[in-house]
């Protein structure tokens, strides 16, 4: 036989019976995971808590906020916290619990408590804060030198945000012509995709760091809510521990970011941005316009030093080898008579031993000596005879001795 049984919709009204016991409203604690709105002006949203050590979701249900409910609770939650009503936010809402046969167990939104999401956007800040110190990276970035000269530029924007268009123009077209060189590396600016998406830019340009100076994390304006993913622990310690210098432009007035935090050199938005980056040029430009104006007055005084410093030297001179002349004139005037009778007296010795020698080689080569060394002339006709050959018999010849002369005939 076939158990009893009821129908679906039985079923449903039983359970819609039993949650219409339930008392008409709870404060609950959730998170937003989804949210949509329609045309007609009602809210959809998923609501989602999580634990809290895995993040894994334990329990989920769906709202909604009708019309003209959502419209006051919007504008009093965004003018209390200042911040979008949004995806990713935990909220402390007044709900009623209903069921509907065709649409299941539904959570209508009544009230909400503003209080609660800024307290918890703020404790999240103040975790994700003290987190990083006690990594140890919440002061790297900032402890990193910029670059003297920051004009090679990566950006991470959206190339269809205005703040980038607004960068792009205030630093291309900066009036001391500058040359920049800027590379975008596209990632979405807000939403859920935000986090992961700026995190793969920043990966991107960590594999080509040694092309750029500094990095530009750039977005200008948004709300609050789209902003909540700089004060994620995971992307705000990517910028902390980045090897080149982060400047962010992110674009709001009310509140800092943990990344603004973080990063090397914060400013408001991207024109700023740019701006900082044209000041700092502009700095070493006037620096060494500076140097050179200091170069140019040293190297004219040691110019204008040497010079009379030569000058002196030059009349130093002047005086010295004037003094020298002089020294030299009395020493000559002093010396020189001396000097000449001693070379006189040296040259008349030396010349009497020459007249001596030449006397004494006289004496030897005189005919006189040479007779009284027994040697003797022959004469023939009053000449001197030289040869045997030059007489014949019969002829007359005389010859002359030291003490007298013999004539006589050759026979």
């Amino acid at each position: 036989m076939a158990p009893s049984s009821i129908s679906l919709k039985e079923l449903q009204l039983i359970v819609k019976q039993a949650v219409e016991a339930i008392p008409d409203a709870y404060w609950i604690t959730a998170e937003v995971n989804e949210l949509h709105e329609s045309a007609a002006g009602h809210c959809f949203l998923e609501l989602v808590q999580k634990d809290a050590d895995s993040d894994r979701i334990v329990a989920k249900a769906s709202a909604n906020i009708w019309a003209n409910v959502y419209r006051m609770l919007k504008s009093y939650f965004s003018s209390e916290t200042g911040m979008d009503f949004g995806e990713g936010m935990k909220v402390l809402v007044r709900v009623a619990v209903q069921y509907h046969e065709l649409y299941g167990l539904r959570l209508n939104i009544l009230d909400i408590d503003a209080a609660y999401t800024a307290g918890e956007v703020a404790l999240t800040r103040k975790k994700t804060i003290e987190r990083l110190c006690a990594d140890g990276v919440f002061d790297m970035n900032r402890e990193l030198e910029l670059p003297l000269l920051p004009q090679s530029i990566a950006v991470v924007s959206s190339e269809r945000a205005a703040g980038y268009g607004d960068f792009m123009q205030q630093l291309h077209s900066n009036g001391h012509s500058y040359a920049f060189r800027t590379v975008l590396f596209q990632a979405a600016m807000q939403g859920k995709e935000a986090e992961p998406a700026i995190i793969d830019a920043l990966e991107r340009i960590y594999g080509r760091a040694s092309e750029f100076d500094v990095v530009a994390i750039l977005r200008g304006g948004g709300s609050q809510s789209d902003l909540s993913c700089f004060d994620s622990y995971t992307l705000a310690s990517n910028v902390a521990q980045f090897p080149l210098p982060v400047i962010t432009g992110i674009g709001h007035d009310r509140d800092v970011s943990v990344v603004d935090m973080v990063a090397h050199t914060m400013l408001k938005t991207p024109t700023a941005a740019a701006e900082f980056l044209v000041e700092k040029m502009a700095e070493q430009e006037a620096l060494v316009e500076e140097l050179w104006e200091t170069l140019s007055e040293t190297w004219s005084s040691i110019l204008t030093g040497c010079e009379r410093h030569l000058q002196q030297l030059s009349f130093a001179l002047a005086s010295h080898a004037q003094l020298h002349v002089q020294q030299e004139k009395r020493r000559v005037a002093e010396y020189l008579p001396k000097r000449l009778a001693q070379a006189a007296a040296q040259t008349l010795v030396r010349s009497r031993l020459v007249v001596d020698r030449l006397d004494s080689e006289l004496k030897l080569v005189n005919p006189a000596g040479i007779l009284q060394r027994g040697y003797s002339i022959t004469l023939k006709n009053g000449a001197r005879l030289c040869s045997a050959n030059d007489v014949k018999a019969g002829d007359c010849i005389e010859t002359i001795l030291h003490n007298g002369k013999i004539a006589s005939r050759v026979g």
